[in-house]
């Protein structure tokens, strides 16, 4: 998969994510404190990759700068489970209602 394709459905993914899921700091320091737990119960590089990058979210909301393309791993793990599924979220957390929701978010729109 090329990077662009990558950045491509991560974006999107994130996008739709959002727009479901309205985001505020607070929203993101919660989801940061929660990498954190996970990492604290089960320690490995793939939680590490996750604190970064949601450490890099809290940058983007508050400078629109996307530090957290400095986390790739992550942003290609999102990326792929996007183009697969339509969802960033992990199978096992996902409410399976972003694409719903994109849908409608379009239609009222």
């Amino acid at each position: 998969m090329s990077v662009i394709k990558i950045l491509k459905d991560y974006h999107r993914g994130m996008e739709i994510y959002d727009e479901c899921h309205p985001t505020s700091l607070r929203v993101h320091i919660e989801a940061f404190k929660d990498e954190v737990k996970e990492f604290w119960h089960e320690p490995n590089f793939g939680e590490m990759w996750d604190i970064l990058h949601q450490g890099g979210r809290i940058l983007f909301y508050l400078t629109k700068i996307p530090f957290y393309l400095i986390a790739f791993p992550t942003v290609h793990k999102h990326s792929k489970r996007f183009s697969e599924y339509g969802c960033i979220r992990s199978r096992r957390n996902c409410q399976k209602n972003c694409i719903d929701c994109h849908e409608k978010i379009i239609i009222d729109s």
